[in-house]
């Protein structure tokens, strides 16, 4: 009788051991089923954010050679760069560039002259086109030559020296974003800082359509994010 009775209570001990193995079996099957689904939904967020709700962010590419022109005479300059320019949004939604302003500094003067994107395409075209607004779709780029020109209220004759010599240049982008616009929604904008340098001016390569090199010193070109 005894014996009987010792071998139930190994019986019931042995499917009690079994039940809480399999309970903590799956236990962890759950949890992990539950990791999983966590991450699913994290990445589904992601990419959620990264394709509908990411603001326009815009960035800027310019190749390591611009042109520079000066069509009138040493004694009335009206300086001309042309650069061959690349707008890129990596945000999802759409962007407009409303205008495109260009700085260029003299190390060695100090000055700072103001130029504006006034055309597209290279210098010396039969039909120039007025620069326009650009509206970026997200994931998309535009590249064409911009064609640079003195603001109206500009004072500075002449930012270009005479002989050879560093520039500095910075580009910057004017988007719209209306007033009502959330914060993590208004468009990200980063100015393009880059270097060029050119030979001695000599103003008969100016005749008609002609322009003068400048080039960046390490023959690479510049993007936003990357000086």
């Amino acid at each position: 009788m005894g014996l009987f009775r010792r071998n139930k209570a190994d019986q019931f001990i042995n499917e009690a051991v079994e039940q809480a193995r399999g309970a903590s079996e799956i236990s962890r099957a759950g949890l992990f089923a539950t990791i999983i689904s966590a991450f699913a939904l994290l990445f589904s967020g992601y990419s959620f954010y990264e394709t509908v709700v990411r603001s326009a962010d815009f960035a800027s590419y310019v190749p390591p050679r611009i042109a520079y022109t000066d069509p009138n005479s040493p004694d009335h300059p009206f300086e001309v760069f042309i650069v061959p320019l690349t707008l890129a949004n990596d945000g999802a939604r759409t962007g407009t560039v409303l205008s495109i302003d260009l700085l260029v500094t003299n190390p060695r003067t100090g000055k700072t002259k103001k130029f504006y994107a006034a055309h597209f395409g290279t210098w010396g075209q039969s039909a120039r086109t007025p620069f326009m607004p650009v509206a970026l779709l997200g994931k998309t780029s535009f590249s064409r030559p911009m064609q640079f020109v003195p603001r109206a209220d500009e004072t500075i004759n002449r930012i270009l020296d005479l002989e050879a010599g560093d520039y500095e240049f910075e580009l910057r982008l004017n988007t719209a974003s209306p007033d009502n616009t959330l914060p993590f929604l208004k468009p990200k904008i980063h100015p393009l800082r880059f270097s060029m340098q050119t030979i001695d001016m000599d103003y008969r390569r100016f005749n008609k359509t002609g322009t003068q090199a400048m080039w960046s010193k390490d023959a690479r070109p510049s993007a936003t994010g990357a000086q």
